[in-house]
């Protein structure tokens, strides 16, 4: 990280373990990536530029930004020096809960927009992140926190009946065993046939499903599992060797490019408390 780039990781015992990141970048660049839950963030100064859904973005102070599980985005600053934001990453399944109670739907909520600029949600984000920074009553917290989500999915997520050819079914149930076997080194023959279609149509409809070529997302579901363990106390050496990493080198670089920290730097975040 540059001289005056921080990372600030933590969690949230009273939304349980919700994991919330403050930070500010001015020189670092995240290559594509993606996370196994949902990115909230908000922007407290300059512009952060990124790009999701083959769509570039820059992200305005007082902006919020959403980013879904398994989407693929990059980061990096807009105009300016750099930017400052904070984060929130509810889990897929907090948020298919939420769904379901509010329309019936088991679905993930899917946002129309990558970046919404709405004054009030805005606030609300703001609000609440004050709140978990200067460790507000865990009521207040989890009313404040449920209020946020629940305006969000009313106000910004598309509902729509969703009914998958069998092309898709296929090519998600190689997602599924990607992430299933996330620690392996499954050949693209091997996986052609679990789909049932050839090696240059799994690249081709993986792809455009899932912005990721299907290695691309294995090595997202590996950081999904590397972050676990590291906040775990796990070394970085064994987490390389239980995530089907090639060695720590290759670890911290994938890391690296993904969450703009080393992993030891992110795992200090959690021990030093």
């Amino acid at each position: 990280m540059h001289g005056n780039e921080f990372c600030n990781v933590s969690t949230s015992r009273t939304l349980g373990g919700l994991e919330m990141i403050e930070a500010q970048f001015t020189e670092t660049v995240f290559g594509k990536h993606a996370h196994a839950g949902f990115v909230i963030s908000v922007v407290d100064a300059g512009v952060m530029h990124f790009s999701h859904r083959g769509e570039s973005h820059n992200t305005l102070p007082g902006q919020l930004s959403i980013v879904a599980p398994d989407e693929l985005h990059t980061g990096s600053k807009g105009k300016g020096e750099g930017w400052r934001y904070r984060a929130l990453y509810p889990s897929e399944e907090r948020m298919k809960a939420l769904n379901h109670s509010l329309f019936g739907t088991a679905q993930t909520p899917y946002f129309r927009q990558s970046v919404i600029n709405d004054v009030r949600l805005s606030l609300q984000m703001r609000g609440l992140l004050d709140k978990l920074t200067r460790g507000s009553d865990a009521l207040d917290m989890e009313e404040h926190w449920e209020m946020l989500l629940v305006n969000l999915l009313l106000q910004e997520s598309q509902q729509s009946a969703v009914t998958l050819s069998k092309a898709q079914s296929n090519i998600e149930s190689v997602r599924d065993l990607l992430a299933d076997s996330y620690q392996q080194k499954l050949s693209l023959e091997v996986i052609a046939q679990h789909a049932g279609i050839s090696k240059f149509h799994l690249i081709k409809e993986f792809k455009r499903c899932y912005q990721l070529t299907p290695h691309q997302y294995q090595i997202q579901q590996r950081l999904n599992h590397a972050r676990a363990q590291l906040k775990r106390g796990f070394s970085a050496v064994d987490i390389a060797l239980n995530c089907g990493f090639h060695d720590q080198s290759h670890f911290t670089k994938a890391f690296v490019s993904a969450m703009g920290i080393t992993p030891m730097a992110y795992q200090k975040q959690f021990f030093t408390r």
